[in-house]
């Protein structure tokens, strides 16, 4: 995988896994008041997620595919949950600025309707778009950490959190 690289990986868990992590995201562990950069930015909800077994659990599930593409070991060094509702979607930037730091995000939600908007966007470091991921239930993102990128709020007319568990990777 090269630099740059982005890989959509669709139908990922098992169905009882996926379920147990969508449980995990609807407890009342969330927090509101996190940033994708500078403090200026809008703030938008998190849970943290490091040590949690279902969490873990997904980890280990989708470590093989991800070392895959990767080409080599990996180690979680952080994972957590990101949540967006209309109007406070995240701001452009990169996860990291090493190669061979990678990000993996997963939606966890059992249901998504196009409608309801919430992409994924990703930039060429021109800023010109490189790539809308929509999503989807089940679906994972794996990719450079160094590639510019930003979680779109949900439309108006969904009245929920757009919820992705992100799982930022180093070299193992």
């Amino acid at each position: 995988m090269g630099p740059g690289s982005l890989e959509k990986l669709d139908n990922l868990l098992p169905a009882a896994l996926q379920a147990s992590v969508w449980t995990l995201c609807n407890t009342a562990r969330w927090q509101f008041g996190h940033l994708s950069t500078n403090p200026q930015d809008p703030q938008f909800w998190k849970m943290e997620l490091d040590g949690d077994t279902v969490i873990d659990a997904l980890w280990r599930a989708v470590q093989p595919k991800c070392q895959q593409l990767a080409g080599h070991g990996l180690r979680v060094i952080r994972q957590y949950a990101n949540g967006h509702t209309y109007g406070l979607g995240g701001q452009i930037h990169t996860d990291d600025t090493q190669a061979q730091y990678y990000t993996f995000l997963y939606y966890p939600m059992l249901e998504w309707r196009a409608e309801w908007g919430g992409e994924t966007v990703f930039y060429h470091p021109t800023g010109d778009l490189a790539a809308a991921i929509a999503p989807a239930p089940n679906r994972g993102l794996f990719f450079d950490s160094r590639i510019l990128h930003t979680g779109r709020a949900p439309n108006r007319s969904f009245g929920g959190l757009r919820v992705t568990i992100a799982f930022k990777l180093g070299p193992a």
